[in-house]
């Protein structure tokens, strides 16, 4: 009568299946978003090493790598 008491337990306490899918449903969901985040996010990436500035030297003056040139004047 083993396999009737099991049957008899399991409908008197039928949440512990649901509780137990709602956990999985749970975890795989928090999984599938760090996934997303990783895939399409710089998340996953490691910080790359800024190149050294040039020094701006009289001739050439430049912002952000942009040559900076006098205003044009009027004709």
């Amino acid at each position: 009568m083993g396999r009737l008491e099991n049957i008899i337990e399991r409908n008197r306490n039928p949440k512990g299946n649901r509780e137990r899918m709602v956990w999985g449903i749970v975890f795989g969901t928090f999984v599938l978003i760090i996934l997303c985040l990783m895939v399409f996010t710089d998340l996953g990436e490691r910080p790359e090493e800024q190149p050294a500035q040039p020094s701006i030297g009289s001739q050439d003056q430049r912002v952000d790598d942009v040559k900076l040139r006098n205003p044009r004047t009027r004709q």
